[in-house]
């Protein structure tokens, strides 16, 4: 079931990103284009329209540290609420995105930014010293910086939204 929830997601997200017809989003996210198709058609007839607004208002940002052997992606749009929801679960959404990926190291750190403040819920502070110094390269604004070990643009994004919807509904 999770894989077909941010198979939608990582398609969905990809549609509003890029201007592509149906077999270029196929080939480009390695997607089935019988999945692609029933995207297209559902976001078509309006019924994902809820979800593509909430899609839309996420941004996300690959960021250049070659410091680092992972990807740091900032996903903002998040309310502080969510912010917090994540700082007080970090292992259970690393649990969840684990779970959702298939890939026990998939993620390096995930990391809560709040305005000028970046923290790294669960990671001692020694470790987190390379982590801290990509503060430089961040906007002031909130938002999660994930750094992924081997980052799929998409479907690593559709992860991390599955996962937090996950979080939310065990936190509830």
């Amino acid at each position: 079931m999770a894989w077909i929830q941010w198979g939608v997601f990582s398609t969905l997200l990809a549609l509003l990103s890029e201007g592509i017809g149906r077999v270029a989003l196929s080939k480009k996210l390695g997607s089935p284009e019988r999945t692609v198709r029933r995207v297209v058609t559902l976001v078509k007839s309006g019924v994902l329209s809820w979800l593509g607004g909430v899609f839309k208002e996420i941004s996300v940002t690959s960021i250049n540290a070659p410091w680092l052997n992972c990807q740091p992606v900032l996903y903002e749009g998040f309310n502080s609420g969510l912010l917090n929801t994540v700082r007080e679960n970090i292992v259970l959404l690393r649990d969840f995105i684990v779970i959702s990926s298939r890939e026990p190291g998939k993620v390096e750190v995930i990391g809560v930014l709040v305005g000028n403040n970046l923290v790294y819920p669960g990671l001692v502070e020694e470790y987190s010293e390379p982590y801290l110094k990509l503060r430089e390269l961040l906007p002031r604004t909130i938002g999660l910086l994930v750094c992924w070990r081997s980052y799929r643009r998409y479907l690593d994004d559709s992860i991390l939204i599955a996962s937090l919807a996950y979080l939310c509904k065990h936190s509830d």
